[in-house]
């Protein structure tokens, strides 16, 4: 079996079905493949930095998200190891929703909107071809199809098999990270309902060394649970287990040690994942374009990967809207190197900010300095999450110019 279409996206999660509803409504002959069925829990925070209702609404699904009754989140608040906090401003309302939820709503929107979406299609080589790329699809059902695009954007998230086909820099890089998630609910005890009211609102983060933890609420009345731990804390504990990480991190956290003791785990699963690296990646390999995660994944504490994913396919969007109907050679080229400069004019910064707030934080005397001057000084918070959220495109707005 074979099949064409003008732009094949791989991965149907935020970006991708964010990127491949836009191209669809505005005409374009578009192919949504996802690997797994949906829907399906994955490792993230949770969290919809304010940004991300405009941006929902220029994908055209706000509402739908909004229906869910996500969390409303207005602050955030650090916590060092110690138990000093520093509360802060968001500079606007932020959403807490699920991926169980939030990646389904963007893949059939994605199909109404005109894409030809497919689930349970698991991408397994990319060659060049005569008129653009050549995928190799295995379908779920065993079944395998050939398809040609003119044009491929790898939606695909922070690390995928096919980034070695394409010898990315990257892979060569230090990945010491490791993340786990787990939705929990409060306990129905005094404990459990002061935990559920300092949560209200607001999403922590909670320093310890080794690592830090997020909370904050989704829909449901359901708090996530989200860690990232170093490999020299993995490769101390007896087993990278759920019960023992969650023992070394009340180990090593004061405000952890009362936030875990009042959380009941509400699912059986823990969702979790090895090799997670912040290191800058390419944006484009010929007719191959990478968006979201898979083109640079911002440091988790900052709260923007989620945002980032949605910027970036409305910007790739843009650009597209831009050439003409036909998708020729000179179009294609051109168009890696407008998408290159325009990532990089958008996001290097951004990361790269977000990459020394980290370092700084999960150094333990650090982000006790660190969590003491916010404390004295709120609007220092503020200002971090300001450059950890790309204030200039907020001012230059979210189409390239």
């Amino acid at each position: 079996m074979s099949q064409n279409c003008e732009v094949a996206v791989i991965g149907g999660g935020i970006a991708g079905s964010a990127l491949a509803a836009m191209l669809a409504r505005s005409g374009r002959d578009v192919l949504l493949l996802e690997k797994d069925e949906l829907p399906r829990h994955k490792l993230c925070g949770e969290f919809l930095s304010p940004e991300s209702q405009r941006l929902l609404a220029l994908v055209g699904c706000l509402d739908e998200v909004l229906s869910l009754m996500p969390a409303r989140i207005t602050h955030g608040r650090f916590f060092s190891a110690s138990g000093r906090d520093a509360l802060f401003g968001l500079g606007g309302e932020a959403l807490g929703i699920s991926r169980f939820a939030l990646d389904e709503i963007l893949f059939r929107h994605a199909g109404r909107c005109g894409a030809s979406a497919h689930e349970g299609a698991k991408i397994t080589r990319i060659e060049e071809s005569g008129g653009g790329r050549r995928l190799s699809v295995e379908w779920k059902s065993g079944s395998r199809t050939t398809v040609e695009a003119r044009l491929v954007v790898a939606a695909y998230g922070r690390r995928s098999p096919l980034d070695a086909q394409f010898s990315r820099a990257f892979l060569a890089e230090p990945s010491p990270y490791m993340g786990l998630k787990r939705h929990h609910r409060p306990a129905d005890t005094e404990g459990g309902r002061r935990v559920s009211i300092a949560l209200e609102g607001g999403v922590e983060v909670h320093l310890f060394d080794g690592g830090y933890c997020g909370l904050s609420r989704v829909e449901g009345g359901l708090v996530n649970v989200c860690v990232l731990l170093h490999r020299t804390l993995v490769k101390s504990l007896s087993s990278p287990r759920w019960d023992d990480v969650i023992s070394a991190m009340r180990a090593r956290s004061a405000s952890l040690r009362e936030r875990l003791a009042e959380l009941e785990p509400a699912e059986d699963g823990v969702h979790a994942a090895a090799a997670l690296g912040f290191s800058p990646k390419e944006t484009s390999r010929g007719s191959v374009l990478f968006i979201g995660d898979a083109a640079g994944m911002i440091a988790p504490l900052c709260g923007d990967g989620q945002a980032m994913a949605l910027e970036s396919a409305v910007m790739l969007a843009g650009l597209i809207a831009a050439l003409p109907a036909r998708l020729d050679d000179g179009g294609l080229s051109a168009l890696g190197r407008s998408w290159d400069d325009a990532w990089r004019g958008r996001f290097y910064k951004r990361l790269r900010r977000g990459r020394l707030l980290q370092s700084v934080l999960l150094c333990t005397p650090a982000g006790e300095a660190a969590v003491r001057l916010i404390s004295g000084v709120p609007r220092l918070g503020e200002a971090l999450v300001r450059a950890t959220r790309g204030r200039a495109a907020r001012n230059r707005g979210l189409t390239p110019s």
